[in-house]
């Protein structure tokens, strides 16, 4: 089966599933240009075991760094004007 192309059935299968995950009414609701963003970061696993084992939860972490940067960087703003 592998490398077989799908057949037709397949094929309308995907689409409607396709379309009724992108559906306009999905999308409804409050226009915004605020977005979640997402960092990946590729690490070995004995990386990860040694951040985990300093860091017990690294994504909470991770939240704090970032928030702490942009806090810092918007006082400097104030503080320059």
């Amino acid at each position: 089966m592998k490398g077989e192309l799908p057949s037709p059935n397949e094929i309308a299968s995907i689409r409607s599933f396709y379309l009724l995950c992108t559906s306009p009414v999905r999308m409804l609701g409050r226009m915004s240009n605020d977005r979640d963003r997402v960092i990946s970061i590729t690490l070995s696993e004995q990386e990860w075991q040694a951040f985990v084992a300093r860091q017990p939860q690294p994504v909470v972490w991770l939240l704090e760094r970032i928030r702490d940067e942009v806090k810092a960087q918007t006082q400097q703003s104030q503080s320059a004007a």
